[in-house]
């Protein structure tokens, strides 16, 4: 054989297995990008949902008719010995359990930033304010006879997120333009 033919043996069996592994390389860059795509997309559709259960849990009906039942519940036990003899085992109790089961467990995912706040309160907010001003005196009287600050610290955390989110401006956005629908 001649030295030009060995060369071009030896160069071929070096670029063919050369030319394969960077094939594969770039096979296994191209499906590695397209999983992680993929898994954003997935993980934003999950996010979706759990925001969408939680949004239906804050709006639910046992939720309504457990504020329905607070109403007034500061002033039905006016005195801090009425709160301690009267509302163990009350409907008032039973009705903040309901609070508890539900807000509170929806509030400690968004502050612990498994739920985004912010989408919370752009969509229930104000429901959160109202709901949360209407039973926080009678919570600021339990934390204070308890000796616990952390009663239903999440739902104040949640609440407070929502007075302030509702002054902060609105990301630059199309959708958030007050110009969006204006006629020209």
């Amino acid at each position: 054989m001649s030295a030009q033919r060995l060369r071009i043996l030896i160069s071929a069996d070096v670029l063919l297995p050369l030319l394969s592994t960077m094939v594969a390389l770039a096979a296994v860059i191209f499906t590695t990008l397209m999983m992680a795509r993929q898994t954003r997309q997935m993980e934003h559709e999950r996010n979706a949902l759990a925001l969408i259960e939680a949004i239906d849990r804050l709006s639910s009906p046992e939720i309504v008719t457990a504020f329905h039942e607070l109403r007034g519940v500061n002033e039905r036990y006016p005195t801090d010995a009425d709160l301690r003899e009267k509302f163990p085992g009350s409907d008032d109790e039973r009705a903040l359990f309901v609070v508890a089961q539900f807000i509170e467990t929806v509030a400690c995912l968004a502050r612990r930033e498994v739920l985004d706040a912010s989408l919370i309160v752009d969509a229930v907010g104000l429901l959160l304010r109202t709901r949360w001003a209407m039973i926080q005196p009678f919570v600021e009287r339990q934390r204070r006879l308890a000796g616990n600050p952390f009663i239903y610290e999440n739902f104040d955390w949640l609440a407070q997120y929502s007075a302030w989110w509702k002054d902060e401006p609105r990301p630059k956005r199309p959708n958030y333009d007050p110009t969006q629908f204006m006629k020209s």
